[in-house]
């Protein structure tokens, strides 16, 4: 699904009640070779010894009883292991892996995205048009910014002007069914927006803000004052002119891996609303649904019982089976994977190294898996989900996904995910 990129201008943990939509309940129609299916024999691929190791440690009494698994051979698509492994479960974080996906397949990794502002002579009106770019800051930097921008305007441009922003190439609420209105002041997502600054963070604390755009506006207005130029009035509307100011994003791969290796909530919406932009016409948390089965169903990942609300995992309603999961990652992964999808592989946390799992693998009996296994995280109250690759002692790289949905402690459940990762990368368990 190789698109070109060209700009586009005009285009988490209580649950509370919000407006819902008609979200996808499958995959769209259309022909795909499932490359990767469940065998119908639960014993078929799967070597006593791999069993005979992984499921004592998937017994244990923290991951509650209820834990969906299964490890994958790259190379040969062979179930090496299997339990409960079609039963939908909630992702929480694992569905960043599929917005990440999403988006590549979308745009490609060497995408830039470009934010400009365009101005209306006849009215003395600038519109600053989001464009989707999560990394946007406000000093200069080596990417994207509002600096970069007002430095453009200025000299260009009357000392007195209006100032506009526009939002619309997104749709829709900012807020996901699942998800809590308090989640920008508790720091963990702000409303999904085309444009932010600074990552939505507030000064430099962690809560975010409750109208990105309208901040973003706020702050460049504030860079064109200490330019010379003067707002007048601040509004959000549509734009209409010609563009005098661009600013151009650092490549999207970079920005897929930092939003798997840190597991930003924020990035992976607007990434994942991006993908449903480029998709539909419009961003919004249906499109981006779309998208990302779409994207599946095209690498020919199974999909079935897979349901998406979000592009972050923070709501509970995004539910896959391992199955789809561990599928994802080794159609990323092997000699046979798509040229875009390498930012997932080098994006997922190294163990006991990077991200989110720089302080996991360093106990004694999961820190000889440090640096060899590479997995995304994913924890909600009662959810803990490990999902990744690792190369095992027969030279084999697999990929494994292991999901619990009735954990009973955040630390023991993840403890518990580690030892199972770490015994893989330590198993010779070729039959």
């Amino acid at each position: 699904m190789r698109r070109t990129w060209l700009p586009l201008v005009a285009l988490a943990v209580a649950a509370v009640a919000v407006p819902a939509y008609a979200a996808p309940q499958s995959a769209p129609a259309g022909p795909a070779e499932v490359v990767l299916a469940l065998p119908q024999d639960s014993a078929e691929g799967a070597p006593d010894a791999l069993a005979g190791v992984l499921d004592p440690l998937l017994d244990d009494q923290s991951l509650g009883g209820s834990v969906g698994a299964i490890v994958l051979d790259v190379a040969t698509g062979a179930v090496l292991y299997q339990r409960e492994a079609a039963m939908p479960r909630s992702l929480a974080s694992n569905q960043k892996v599929f917005t990440a996906l999403a988006i590549l397949d979308a745009l490609g990794p060497e995408a830039r995205i470009e934010t400009t502002v365009i101005w209306d002579a006849a009215t003395s009106t600038l519109t600053l048009v989001g464009a989707g770019d999560p990394t946007l800051a406000s000093v200069a930097a080596a990417g994207s910014s509002l600096a970069d921008l007002a430095d453009q305007v200025a000299g260009q441009v009357t000392s007195d002007v209006s100032l506009r922003y526009d939002t619309s190439l997104f749709d829709g609420p900012g807020i996901a069914p699942g998800w809590s209105p308090d989640y920008p002041a508790l720091g963990i997502a702000a409303p999904v927006s085309p444009l932010v600054v600074d990552r939505s963070r507030i000064g430099g604390d962690e809560a975010r803000q409750p109208d990105p755009a309208r901040a973003a506006a706020d702050t460049f207005a504030a860079l064109l004052a200490d330019r010379g130029v003067t707002v007048s009035d601040i509004e959000e509307g549509s734009a209409s002119g010609q563009v005098i100011a661009t600013t151009t994003s650092e490549p999207l791969a970079t920005m897929v891996e930092t939003m798997l290796t840190e597991s930003d909530n924020d990035m992976s919406e607007i990434l994942s609303h991006l993908a449903g932009a480029e998709l539909t016409g419009a961003g919004s948390f249906a499109s981006s649904a779309e998208a990302m089965l779409t994207t599946l169903q095209s690498m020919g990942v199974p999909v079935s019982g897979v349901e998406f609300v979000d592009g972050s995992g923070l709501s509970y309603e995004d539910v896959s089976s391992p199955l789809t999961l561990a599928s994802a990652i080794a159609a990323s992964s092997g000699a046979a994977a798509p040229s875009w999808t390498w930012p997932v592989v080098l994006g997922l946390p190294v163990a006991g190294l990077t991200g989110t799992l720089a302080d996991r693998f360093i106990g004694p009996d999961t820190r000889a898996a440090a640096g060899f296994v590479r997995a995304k995280t994913g924890t909600l109250i009662g959810v803990s989900t490990l999902a990744g690759t690792v190369v095992d002692a027969d030279g084999r790289l697999l990929a494994f996904a292991f999901m619990s949905d009735e954990t009973t402690d955040v630390d023991s459940s993840r403890a518990a995910l580690d030892r199972a990762a770490a015994a893989l990368a330590a198993c010779g368990c070729r039959s």
